[in-house]
Protein backbone atom coordinates (compact mmCIF):
# COMPACT_ATOMS: atom_id res chain seq x y z
CA UNK A 1 0.00 0.00 0.00
CA UNK A 2 1.62 3.60 -1.01
CA UNK A 3 1.33 6.16 1.07
CA UNK A 4 -1.76 7.96 -0.68
CA UNK A 5 -3.79 4.57 -0.38
CA UNK A 6 -5.57 6.33 2.34
CA UNK A 7 -6.40 9.32 0.94
CA UNK A 8 -8.29 7.38 -1.88
CA UNK A 9 -10.56 5.39 1.15
CA UNK A 10 -11.44 8.59 2.97
CA UNK A 11 -11.41 10.86 -0.05
CA UNK A 12 -15.58 9.29 -1.10
CA UNK A 13 -16.39 9.08 2.67
CA UNK A 14 -15.27 13.10 2.99
CA UNK A 15 -17.45 13.69 -0.27
CA UNK A 16 -20.61 12.52 1.05
CA UNK A 17 -20.58 13.95 4.29
CA UNK A 18 -19.84 16.80 2.97
CA UNK A 19 -22.90 16.50 0.04
CA UNK A 20 -24.73 15.88 3.44
CA UNK A 21 -24.00 18.69 5.12
CA UNK A 22 -24.41 21.20 1.83
CA UNK A 23 -27.62 19.42 1.96
CA UNK A 24 -29.15 19.95 5.28
CA UNK A 25 -27.88 23.87 5.00
CA UNK A 26 -29.73 24.40 1.61
CA UNK A 27 -33.06 22.90 3.34
CA UNK A 28 -32.43 25.50 6.71
CA UNK A 29 -31.44 28.10 4.16
CA UNK A 30 -34.63 27.69 2.15
CA UNK A 31 -36.55 27.59 5.82
CA UNK A 32 -34.89 30.75 6.83
CA UNK A 33 -35.63 32.75 3.80
CA UNK A 34 -39.44 31.80 4.04
CA UNK A 35 -38.81 33.38 7.40
CA UNK A 36 -37.73 36.24 5.86
CA UNK A 37 -40.25 36.71 3.03
CA UNK A 38 -42.86 36.67 5.97
CA UNK A 39 -41.60 39.35 7.86
CA UNK A 40 -42.45 42.94 7.61
CA UNK A 41 -39.62 44.82 9.53
CA UNK A 42 -40.46 48.18 10.82
CA UNK A 43 -37.83 50.67 10.76
CA UNK A 44 -38.41 51.90 14.23
CA UNK A 45 -35.70 52.66 16.52
CA UNK A 46 -36.32 53.05 19.98
CA UNK A 47 -34.12 55.53 22.05
CA UNK A 48 -33.51 57.08 25.63
CA UNK A 49 -33.75 60.88 25.17
CA UNK A 50 -32.59 63.79 27.49
CA UNK A 51 -35.22 65.82 28.33
CA UNK A 52 -32.51 69.26 28.24
CA UNK A 53 -33.24 70.37 31.60
CA UNK A 54 -30.48 71.22 34.07
CA UNK A 55 -31.91 69.97 37.17
CA UNK A 56 -33.19 66.41 35.69
CA UNK A 57 -31.76 63.43 37.72
CA UNK A 58 -33.69 61.04 35.62
CA UNK A 59 -32.13 61.62 32.09
CA UNK A 60 -31.95 60.12 29.48
CA UNK A 61 -35.89 59.25 29.54
CA UNK A 62 -37.97 56.70 27.08
CA UNK A 63 -36.88 54.66 25.32
CA UNK A 64 -39.52 56.22 22.59
CA UNK A 65 -40.02 54.99 19.38
CA UNK A 66 -38.53 57.14 16.53
CA UNK A 67 -38.37 56.70 13.13
CA UNK A 68 -34.91 57.11 10.58
CA UNK A 69 -35.48 59.09 7.53
CA UNK A 70 -33.01 60.44 5.05
CA UNK A 71 -34.01 63.73 4.24
CA UNK A 72 -31.86 66.55 1.86
CA UNK A 73 -29.04 63.97 2.33
CA UNK A 74 -29.15 63.70 6.13
CA UNK A 75 -30.63 61.42 8.55
CA UNK A 76 -32.82 62.49 10.70
CA UNK A 77 -34.91 61.52 13.59
CA UNK A 78 -39.10 61.89 13.73
CA UNK A 79 -40.60 61.52 16.98
CA UNK A 80 -43.61 58.82 16.86
CA UNK A 81 -45.13 59.51 19.82
CA UNK A 82 -44.74 58.11 23.74
CA UNK A 83 -48.03 55.15 23.04
CA UNK A 84 -46.70 53.83 19.76
CA UNK A 85 -46.94 50.29 18.90
CA UNK A 86 -46.16 48.80 15.45
CA UNK A 87 -48.89 47.58 13.35
CA UNK A 88 -50.07 44.04 13.42
CA UNK A 89 -47.81 41.81 11.60
CA UNK A 90 -45.04 44.03 11.41
CA UNK A 91 -41.62 42.86 13.21
CA UNK A 92 -39.12 44.91 14.79
CA UNK A 93 -35.95 46.04 13.17
CA UNK A 94 -33.45 44.24 15.16
CA UNK A 95 -35.55 40.91 15.21
CA UNK A 96 -35.27 41.24 11.26
CA UNK A 97 -31.23 41.81 11.30
CA UNK A 98 -30.95 38.89 13.40
CA UNK A 99 -32.83 36.59 11.35
CA UNK A 100 -30.96 38.25 8.43
CA UNK A 101 -27.43 37.72 9.86
CA UNK A 102 -28.53 34.25 10.22
CA UNK A 103 -29.71 33.66 6.90
CA UNK A 104 -26.07 35.41 5.64
CA UNK A 105 -24.18 32.81 8.23
CA UNK A 106 -25.73 29.81 6.60
CA UNK A 107 -25.26 31.14 2.82
CA UNK A 108 -21.66 32.04 3.56
CA UNK A 109 -20.94 28.34 5.03
CA UNK A 110 -22.54 27.19 1.98
CA UNK A 111 -19.87 29.11 -0.19
CA UNK A 112 -17.67 27.03 1.64
CA UNK A 113 -18.47 24.05 1.71
CA UNK A 114 -18.92 23.88 -2.09
CA UNK A 115 -15.55 25.76 -2.61
CA UNK A 116 -14.47 22.57 -0.63
CA UNK A 117 -16.70 20.51 -2.66
CA UNK A 118 -15.11 21.24 -5.84
CA UNK A 119 -11.72 20.82 -4.45
CA UNK A 120 -12.47 17.22 -3.35
CA UNK A 121 -13.49 16.61 -7.25
CA UNK A 122 -10.81 17.84 -8.46
CA UNK A 123 -8.93 15.63 -6.09
CA UNK A 124 -10.72 12.36 -7.19
CA UNK A 125 -9.98 13.60 -11.18
CA UNK A 126 -6.37 13.33 -10.55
Amino acid sequence: MDRFDHLYLTLPRRLEVLIQEIHHLEARMAEERKALEAMVPVPVHWRRVKCGKDRCTRCPHGPYPYLRLKKDGKWRWKYLGKGWQPPEGFTRAGEFRERLARYRRIVERLVELREKLRELERGLRL
